[in-house]
C-alpha cells in the first residue's frame, strides 16, 4: 500500500497501516503536509505504538529529519514542539542506540546545549555535558569534545577495531595527560557508585526515562572511556577497573548483570598491563563469572592476548586455573555466619569431603535455606567441577610433544593448590641433561617405582608418562607401587588402553574406518567431544554435518572424525584421518602415542554417546 494514497483526504483516519511505504510517507510529509497534518500523523503512530512491544517499522530518524527541516525554516513552533514530544520514545524501557540518538536530537532541538549526541537522561551524561560546557580553554574544549564524540560512536563490539583504536590514541594524545587521567577516574568512579546504589535498591532513574543503569548511547560511551583508560599507561587508573568490574558483572535479581559490556571493557583494558599481571587479574575475574556469554567474551580477549605474546592456548589454560582459596593440603575453610566454619578437603584418593566446625569442634551444617551456607556449597561444587576439568586438561598432555621446564611445571602443577591434588597422583618422566628417569612425587621427594630417590634440577624437562613402548615389567612395577599405597589416579595411566593401526587400516593407508557406521545420540556426542578438548565444526546440510577435530599444535597435526546427521537427534559416524602441514598423513607415519590417544578418545565418544543401533549401509 502506498502511504500517500492512504493518507490523502484521510489525515485523521482511525488506524495507521502496519505496512508503511517509508519513502512515500517521508515524501508526503516533506512536500504536501502542513505542520498540523504532521502532528496528526505522528499522533496516530504514537497512540498505536504505545500498545506494541516493537516499533522497528516506523522511520523515526527520517521523520525527525522532516521536522528538523521545517524547524530550520520557521523555528520551533508549538505544533512542531508537540511533534517532537510525540516522536520521543522515552516511555519505552529498552531502547536501541539508534532510538536513543533520536531522543537526544530531540532534546537538543527543544532545550539547546552541546551538539554532541550524548544523552541527558542519565546522570553520567549530565556530568559529561557540564564538564565540557565548563572547560575555559577553547582548544581543550575542542580536544575533549572530539574525544567524547569518538566514544559516542564506538559501536557494539566487545573490543575496539583497529581504526577506532588508532583514532582514539590520537585524540587522547592531544589532551593533557594528568587532566585526562583525573577525569577518567572521576567518571569511572561515579559510574561505580551508581552501580552500587542500584544494587542497594536506591532509585536513580529520571522520572520519564526508566533505565536499569545508563541510556544505550551513554552505556557505549562509558565502555569506550574504559577502553581508553589503558592509553595513558597509568597503573592507578587501571587499578580502579577491578572493583568497578566486580559491580558491573554482579547480577541484579530479575535483570542479570547491569553492565556486562563495561565489565568486559575493563578486562580489555587490563590486557595492557604486563603479561603475567594481566593474566593474574583477568583469571581472578573469570573465576567469579557464571554467565556463558560473558565467559565467551573474556575467553576471546584472553586468546587474543595469548596470541599477541606467542603463548600456546594449552599454556594459557595453565595460567588461569584459580586456586579457590585452597591451601597446599587441598583444604579451604570458609566462615559461615557468625560462628560456623565450612571445611572442604580433597583427600589423598582425590575424593572431596565437606564438614562443619563450631568452636573448633565438629558440628551440624546449616539449614538448606541459609544463604551463606548455600554460597559455600556452590563453591564446593565449583571446585569439584574444576577438578574434573583440570583432570581432562592434564590427560590431554599425553598428546603434547613439548615437555615442561621444571621451574614452570613446579609453579603451575606441583605447587598449585588445586592442580597439585591431581599432579601428586600421577607418574612423570624427567629428562635431566639427557638422563631419562620416571618418578612419582611422594612425601616431598621424587622416587622411582622401587622407592629410590631421583635427582631433579632446574634444567630438568618434565612430561606425562605414558605406558606405550614401556617394558611390561616396568608397567607392572608401577601398578604394584600404586596398589601398595592405595593411590587412585585421576584418570587411567598405568592401566591405560593402547591402540595401534590394524592390518585393514594399514592397507587403507590414510584413513581408519574402525568406528564407522555407528549411530550416536547427537546431544551426547556434542557434549562429550567438547569435554575431551575436541572442537565441533558444523558444515552445510548438503555436506558433512559435523566434523569434530582436534588440532595438535606441537605436532602440527590435525585429526578429523567425520560424522553426518542421520535423523534429527542422531549422528552417523564415518572415517578418521590425520593431516600434517595441510597434507594427508599416512597412518603408518602417525606418531604411535597420537594414534593410540585418538582412537581411545573416539572409542570413548562412541561408547558414551552410542545407541544399540548399527547403521546398515546397504
Amino acid at each position: 500500500m502506498q502511504f500517500t494514497d492512504f493518507w490523502i483526504g484521510k489525515i485523521q483516519a482511525d488506524k495507521l497501516p502496519e505496512a508503511l511505504d517509508t519513502a512515500g510517507l517521508i515524501k508526503y510529509l516533506s512536500v504536501y503536509t502542513s505542520d498540523e497534518q504532521c502532528f496528526h500523523i505522528i499522533f496516530q503512530w504514537h497512540e498505536t505504538t504505545l500498545k506494541r512491544s516493537s516499533d522497528w517499522w516506523f522511520p523515526k530518524q527520517e521523520l525527525l529529519n522532516v521536522i528538523q527541516a521545517k524547524i530550520s525554516k520557521k523555528g520551533v513552533t508549538d505544533t512542531l514542539r508537540h511533534c517532537l514530544e510525540l516522536l520521543d520514545t522515552s516511555e519505552k524501557k529498552t531502547l536501541s542506540v539508534a532510538a536513543d540518538k533520536v531522543n537526544i536530537q530531540i532534546d537538543i532541538l527543544l532545550h539547546g546545549g552541546p551538539e554532541l549526541l550524548i544523552s541527558r537522561r542519565d546522570s553520567l551524561g549530565i556530568i559529561v555535558i557540564e564538564f565540557l560546557s565548563n572547560i575555559k580553554s577553547t582548544r581543550q574544549r575542542e580536544y575533549w569534545t572530539a574525544f567524547v564524540d569518538h566514544c559516542l560512536n564506538v559501536g557494539e563490539g566487545s573490543a575496539p577495531n583497529r581504526k577506532w583504536w588508532k583514532k582514539a590514541k590520537e585524540l587522547v594524545g592531544r589532551i593533557n595527560a594528568e587532566h585526562f587521567i583525573a577525569k577518567l577516574k572521576d567518571w569511572i568512579s561515579f559510574s561505580h557508585g551508581l552501580l552500587m546504589r542500584i544494587h542497594e535498591g536506591r532509585d536513580h532513574s529520571f522520572v520519564d526515562y526508566d533505565i536499569d543503569f545508563l541510556s544505550a548511547i551513554n552505556h557505549n560511551m562509558l565502555k569506550a572511556v574504559i577502553w581508553c583508560s589503558a592509553i595513558p599507561d597509568n597503573k592507578a587508573l587501571l587499578d580502579i577497573l577491578e572493583p568497578y568490574a566486580l559491580w558491573a558483572y554482579k547480577k541484579k535479581e530479575g535483570i542479570g548483570p547491569l553492565s556486562a559490556k563495561t565489565g568486559t571493557a575493563c578486562i580489555y583494558a587490563l590486557t595492557f598491563l604486563p603479561f603475567r599481571e594481566a593474566l593474574t587479574r583477568i583469571s581472578r575475574f573469570r573465576s567469579l563469572i557464571r554467565h556463558a556469554g560473558i565467559l565467551k567474551s573474556i575467553d576471546k580477549i584472553l586468546h587474543e592476548l595469548a596470541e599477541e605474546h606467542d603463548i600456546p592456548l594449552y599454556e594459557l589454560e595453565e595460567y588461569i586455573v584459580p586456586d579457590y582459596g585452597l591451601n597446599k593440603e587441598g583444604t579451604v575453610r570458609v566462615q559461615i555466619g557468625t560462628d560456623l566454619i565450612g571445611v572442604y578437603a580433597i583427600g589423598n584418593t582425590g575424593k572431596s569431603t565437606v564438614s562443619w566446625e563450631r568452636d573448633g569442634k565438629p558440628a551440624k551444617g546449616p539449614h538448606a535455606w541459609f544463604a551463606p551456607g548455600m554460597e559455600f556449597k556452590r563453591l564446593t561444587r565449583e571446585i569439584d567441577q574444576a577438578l574434573i576439568n583440570n583432570s581432562a586438561r592434564i590427560e590431554r598432555a599425553f598428546m603434547r610433544m613439548t615437555p615442561w621446564p621444571y621451574s614452570h611445571w613446579k609453579i603451575y602443577y606441583l605447587d598449585h593448590p588445586l592442580v597439585r591434588t591431581l599432579t601428586t597422583r600421577l607418574i612423570w618422566k624427567f629428562n635431566t641433561n639427557g638422563l631419562l628417569t620416571t618418578g612419582y612425587y611422594l612425601d616431598g621427594l621424587f622416587i622411582d617405582c622401587t622407592g629410590k630417590p631421583l635427582t631433579v634440577t632446574e634444567e630438568t624437562a618434565v612430561s606425562l608418562w605414558h605406558p606405550m613402548n614401556e617394558p611390561a615389567k616396568t608397567v607392572k612395577a608401577w601398578r604394584n607401587f600404586l596398589d601398595q599405597r592405595h593411590i587412585d589416579q585421576p584418570f587411567k595411566q598405568v592401566d591405560r588402553e593402547i591402540f595401534t593401526p590394524n592390518n585393514v587400516e594399514l592397507a587403507d593407508g590414510f584413513y581408519s574406518s574402525r568406528f564407522a557406521s555407528q549411530v550416536l545420540n547427537k546431544q551426547k556426542f556434542k557434549n562429550v567431544i567438547t569435554q575431551r578438548g575436541w572442537t565441533l565444526r558444523q558444515k552445510a546440510q548438503h555436506n558433512w554435518a559435523y566434523i569434530p577435530y582436534i588440532q595438535l599444535t606441537d605436532w602440527d597435526i590435525r585429526v578429523n572424525f567425520f560424522a553426518d546427521r542421520k535423523e534429527e537427534e542422531t549422528v552417523l559416524t564415518d572415517m578418521i584421518n590425520f593431516y600434517k602441514e595441510g597434507e594427508p598423513l599416512a597412518l603408518r607415519d602417525v606418531p604411535a602415542v597420537i594414534f593410540s590417544e585418538t582412537i581411545r578418545d573416539i572409542s570413548y565418544f562412541v561408547n558414551t554417546a552410542g545407541t544399540t543401533e548399527l547403521h546398515n549401509r546397504s
